[in-house]
């Protein structure tokens, strides 16, 4: 895998009808890479924009392809108010690695590797689903009495390669199917085997299941260090499970996210279905009303979100969090070092550049040395 950094697009006049000073999110990012890059790392990054255009341009013509838009990101950001402080998926691994510096070697990664990730959890006393941590001849007696299990490959994201079952009262089963307990057991070594990890599967808050039926809901809120070096919460999407087999509720599985008003009220939801966004008044499987129900321990799983980012704070600034809103309070499932602010934007209806959040990223931006710049190479290889 590869992070790649393009030419800044003004430079093909690539930008809006309404022009946006050098000065915001994405319009700095570029222009100090310019500024910094040899002659050498600038044709580079040229070519990298050409192709980059022209393979957009053939493969999925649409209204944002000078951008670096597809046609799936083109629907995502038809919803926000201007697009132009939008931060494209093309660009924001290559910010996040300038802002998150602990991010590589993925290995020592504790927002990657999801065993180091667990262990920091365990060293910090966050609550966290309970973790398998024998050999796979003790999985047997470790299941015993539990009433779900999920298996989470090391390293993967967006829920690519989870796998989960549940034990009803005629046995384990896997989605709708019926699985037999050895099978289950075979299964689960073998994420282990491959470096993965094994989890208990937490029910939903009761004021939760009937809107997010296949899996645990999350509430993902993003912190970043503020000017007074401070962990400060600055936004949050909630993620619901739109029923089906896959224990995720990630928006690109086809789930539901939703915005969330001060008073922890669902405002604004949507799902991507057959690529379209789609508007979500009620929940697509139970009928159950999105709008208005009130979301529970929402100011307590924006506590712990900012409380585990202490934990987790050398060498990362910005970390998207998945806290899940579990029965048993929030209980911290993951953190990420390069969060999609996709959605973030799609239920707020504006780009991340016009955010409190964007105006923390622009500010740490500015404040980096020349150097960090200039490492910041067209094309840097992502070390495991």
């Amino acid at each position: 895998m590869l992070t790649l950094r393009t030419a800044p697009p003004r430079l093909f006049g690539w930008t809006s009808a309404r022009s946006r000073p050098p000065t915001d999110l994405v319009g700095l990012y570029f222009d100090a890479l310019w500024r910094h890059w040899s002659p050498q790392d600038r044709a580079v990054a040229l070519a990298l924009s050409g192709a980059a255009a022209l393979g957009l341009a053939v493969r999925a013509p649409c209204a944002g392809w000078r951008h670096g838009w597809d046609a799936a990101e083109q629907a995502l950001i038809a919803r926000t108010a201007d697009p132009d402080a939008h931060l494209a998926m093309a660009v924001r691994k290559g910010v996040h690695r300038l802002l998150n510096p602990g991010a590589y070697p993925l290995v020592a990664n504790p927002l990657k590797n999801k065993r180091l990730f667990a262990g920091r959890c365990r060293e910090a006393a966050l609550p966290t689903p309970e973790t398998f941590e024998g050999g796979p001849d003790a999985l047997h007696m470790w299941l015993h009495g539990r009433a779900g299990v999920i298996a989470k490959p090391n390293y993967a994201s967006k829920g690519a390669g989870v796998i989960g079952f549940q034990r009803r009262s005629d046995g384990w089963r896997s989605g709708a199917e019926p699985i037999d307990e050895g099978r289950v057991v075979a299964n689960l070594a073998a994420v282990l085997r491959d470096g993965g990890l094994v989890q208990e599967a937490c029910a939903a808050h009761p004021a939760l299941q009937p809107l997010s039926p296949g899996a645990l809901p999350t509430l993902r809120v993003m912190t970043a260090v503020n000017e007074a070096g401070e962990i400060e919460a600055c936004d949050r999407v909630l993620r619901l499970s739109a029923g089906g087999p896959r224990p995720v509720d990630n928006f690109n599985a086809g789930n539901v996210v939703a915005s969330l008003d001060a008073e922890a009220r669902i405002g604004r939801g949507f799902r991507r279905v057959d690529g379209a966004i789609v508007p979500v008044e009620r929940h697509p499987a139970t009928g159950v009303p999105l709008v208005g129900h009130v979301a529970p321990d929402i100011a307590a799983a924006i506590e712990l979100a900012t409380h585990a980012h202490e934990a987790f704070r050398d060498g990362f600034f910005v970390i998207g969090w998945d806290v899940g809103l579990s029965d048993r309070g929030p209980i911290m499932i993951e953190g990420n070092w390069n969060p999609g602010v996709d959605v973030l934007q799609l239920v707020s209806g504006r780009g991340l550049g016009d955010s409190r959040l964007g105006a923390l990223y622009a500010g740490r931006l500015r404040d980096l040395p020349a150097e960090t710049w200039r490492r910041a190479r067209p094309i840097e290889r992502d070390r495991r």
